[in-house]
């Protein structure tokens, strides 16, 4: 029998792997010292049956206590595998070029879709469908109806299927739905068409944050949530060019200019489809990837040991929810979410659209100017994600940044009695923070959740279904076209609930820091 050392990072021991047989190269045949014999990590609570109940705060000591001093170098501090040993180089390099990129297609695409409605709307379906303020509401709300319904039993199905095959078919659904919109001729298809697009886009986010949650470690994932959550971003900003561009150049089609934006995206939709079927590599646990070798598995599942994420076995789902809601995690991050997540409609909402049209803007300049908002979101994001994988993934100060800034620019906003100048500050201060709130929210919670993948999953999905269940009916009263572009209201809400959602970062990370003393004083001991 023969041995190599594969040393997975500088905070790591020289680690073993040993060929159990030459005759194959499955990644069950490899195993990495420890992986039989540490059973359970030190200081982590086991209930009568044996099970691991908390380890989460054990993986994350060094959050809160003090850290082992490394040499600091700017390529550590501008992508962490710097200082990473060649092997896990290359798993990661292969997860970011294979696994990160067709998620950010897919929310790309995703994304355009969902914004394409307020820019159709804007730009000529509401006079061809003689729409009046409150229609635009029903759109965006059977959407949301359509994404609560299936969001959580699409999570679990992903948990006990293929994630590449199920997501990969979801996007070919959704694109088939995408282009049944040229077949609307009245609001009422538009409406059913709109539910269904948001059933089949449902399992997605939730889905890819459990995926990202699964693969990669706390000092990695913000900056990868990041990433993943810009190209939702990215694709805000191209449905005003998008638009802008076919107002010149196929306006004079037989097909109305609005319905080509979705022309355009369904187009999009198939090759990211068929690419995610090909290099999605499902968990480290279920992996058949033909892009990873039998070593690249076997650290990664190495990788999950050491933050203690150690049992995948089949379970009652009764036994996953009395686990689920003995903590806090489940009352207070879905919270912080919804509160995140309803705050991003004075930026998803017509409302800096509306306001330059008002102002006498022509259709290229209120189509295209508020893209400089998710310009410098995108700018401010990718500094802050590097910041904070650079304290180890410190997420907290960032999630309370968003939420005082709200504060300010909607506060602004519902005043309304200001100068140009301060309006527009004011629309950068409501846009840009929404561009880091939720990869920093979802980072900080799969974190705190290494150790249970089921938890985990359960968690992420009703974390994102909270916060569209009250979006599925709020913005008709707060957000209602009729009030644009003022929205004295709407502004008015999203100052308050932003305020809470300030209260509310503060108490998770009152309980958060409180679980990381309890772990130090029991090794302490």
């Amino acid at each position: 029998m023969s041995g190599r050392y594969v040393p997975l990072g500088s905070n790591y021991e020289m680690t073993t792997i040993e060929e159990r047989s030459v005759a194959t190269s499955s990644a069950d045949e490899y195993s990495l010292s420890g992986l039989s014999d540490d059973t359970h990590p030190s200081s982590a609570k086991i209930d009568k049956n044996g099970h691991i109940t908390e380890v989460a705060e054990i993986a994350e000591v060094s959050d809160v206590g003090p850290q082992k001093k490394r040499g600091f170098t700017w390529a550590k501090l501008l992508w962490d595998s710097a200082d990473k040993s060649p092997a896990e180089k290359r798993l990661l390099l292969k997860l970011d070029w294979f696994l990160l990129s067709s998620v950010m297609l897919g929310y790309f695409i995703k994304t355009l879709n969902q914004m394409n409605i307020n820019t159709a709307y804007i730009n000529g379906m509401k006079e061809e469908f003689q729409l009046n303020g409150s229609q635009l509401n029903y759109l965006q709300t059977l959407w949301t109806v359509g994404y609560i319904v299936g969001q959580i039993p699409s999570n679990q199905i992903l948990q006990r299927t293929s994630a590449r095959y199920y997501l990969g078919c979801l996007e070919l659904v959704w694109m088939a739905l995408t282009f049944l919109t040229l077949t609307c001729n009245n609001i009422h298809s538009l409406y059913a068409l709109r539910f269904f697009v948001g059933l089949t886009e449902s399992g997605f986010f939730p889905g890819v944050e459990y995926l990202l949650g699964s693969w990669y470690n706390r000092d990695e994932l913000t900056k990868r949530s990041s990433l993943f959550a810009l190209s939702g971003v990215a694709a805000g900003m191209v449905t005003g060019y998008l638009q802008a561009a076919i107002l010149h150049g196929l306006e004079h089609t037989s097909i109305a200019s609005w319905k080509w934006l979705f022309v355009f995206d369904g187009i999009i939709s198939f090759p990211v489809a068929l690419y995610t079927m090909l290099v999605n590599p499902n968990t480290p646990e279920t992996t058949t990837s033909w892009y990873l070798t039998a070593e690249d598995v076997a650290i990664a599942r190495e990788r999950r040991r050491r933050v203690g994420d150690l049992e995948h076995k089949k379970e009652p789902i009764r036994n996953v929810l009395k686990r689920t809601f003995s903590t806090w995690h489940i009352y207070v991050f879905p919270l912080v979410f919804l509160c995140y997540n309803n705050t991003c409609s004075a930026n998803s909402q017509p409302t800096m659209i509306s306001w330059l049209k008002s102002e006498g803007y022509t259709p290229t300049e209120y189509n295209v100017y508020p893209t400089a908002v998710a310009g410098a979101g995108i700018g401010v994001t990718l500094i802050l994600a590097v910041v904070s994988d650079a304290f180890n993934g410190l997420n907290w100060p960032f999630v309370a940044a968003y939420f005082a800034i709200q504060i300010v620019g909607s506060a602004l906003l519902s005043y309304w009695n200001i100068s140009n100048g301060a309006k527009w500050f004011a629309y950068f201060a409501v846009g840009v923070p929404t561009a880091w709130g939720q990869p920093m929210i979802f980072s900080w919670l799969n974190r705190s959740l290494y150790h249970d993948y089921q938890k985990r999953n359960l968690v992420v999905s009703i974390t994102n279904t909270l916060a569209y269940v009250t979006g599925a009916w709020v913005p008709i009263l707060v957000w209602n076209a009729k009030d644009m572009p003022r929205y004295q209201i709407g502004f008015t809400y999203n100052a308050c609930l932003a305020a809470a959602g300030l209260v509310l970062t503060g108490i998770a990370t009152f309980l958060w820091k409180r679980d990381g003393r309890k772990v130090l004083a029991v090794k302490e001991v």
